[in-house]
């Protein structure tokens, strides 16, 4: 039996299940075939989309430049230990193809200091929160995003950077990542994720990500609500508990991945 492929703008298949053949008419072109030699026939069109899937079929090229912006848990993808063998980017990439990699995820860094590892890219992922509420940020409110307060709450500084990625490229498509849970790690956080740092909770950080993405009609990658929780964070994390380890950051991946997906495929 035989799989029929054709690529096609426009194309118009007549087929008659009682028939003994089926005439494929592809532009000014028509051939005829006996149906009882055809296994399958299988439309596509190379002009719907930049993006194809290709080899097995797992493996989604995307012609586009990631940048990569993030805590020690983004920087971690470049830096990677003996307690893990690779971070959530490279997950993501054997399974969506970017034509360039740039991981600038900054070690112990907060989201105020993100516009400044900005470069040019075409899409733009932001991993901040947990070093926030480690370092008691304020969380500021949604008006502080509106109103571009410039006042150094978590929320001023997620329109700072969101204003330098649209000016470096007002065509950028971003993916806003929640938090992943997180507690302990010695005093920087505190016994449960679910508990207070000094009046600030870590899903009051989670909300204003949320909040922005909904405004800007921009996709998030749940880590928080997705990647583990109180009972087993300290399984997937190198750590008790803020770093991931290979599960924790597969969990990561495939999240981010889902989330890529969503914009990226027609």
């Amino acid at each position: 039996m035989r799989t029929i492929t054709f690529i096609i703008a426009i194309v118009a298949a007549t087929i008659y299940s009682a028939a003994q053949s089926v005439n494929i008419h592809q532009g000014a072109n028509s051939v005829g075939f006996n149906v009882s030699d055809i296994d399958s026939i299988i439309f596509s069109s190379n002009n719907a989309t930049n993006n194809e899937y290709k080899g097995n079929g797992n493996v989604l090229a995307v012609d586009g430049h990631w940048l990569s912006l993030g805590t020690s848990i983004s920087w971690y993808n470049s830096n990677v230990s003996s307690a893990f063998t690779k971070g959530y980017q490279t997950r993501v990439l054997e399974q969506i193809e970017f034509s360039k990699f740039t991981n600038n995820g900054a070690n112990a860094s907060c989201l105020s200091s993100a516009k400044n590892y900005v470069i040019k890219a075409d899409y733009y992922t932001i991993e901040h929160g947990i070093n926030d509420w480690g370092n008691s940020v304020p969380v500021g409110t949604f008006e502080d995003y509106l109103n571009n307060t410039k006042n150094g709450t978590f929320a001023a500084s997620y329109r700072e950077l969101i204003d330098k990625i649209y000016s470096t490229n007002p065509k950028a498509m971003i993916v806003l990542c929640t938090p992943r849970k997180a507690y302990g790690f010695g005093t920087y956080l505190p016994a449960h994720w679910y508990d207070a740092k000094n009046g600030i909770y870590l899903e009051d950080y989670v909300k204003i990500i949320r909040q922005i993405a909904e405004y800007e009609s921009l996709p998030v990658a749940d880590f928080f609500r997705y990647g583990g929780g109180q009972r087993n964070l300290d399984k997937l994390s190198i750590d008790v508990a803020l770093h991931p380890n290979d599960n924790g950051y597969q969990i990561m991946a495939n999240i981010l991945v889902d989330a890529f997906k969503s914009v990226l495929l027609p």
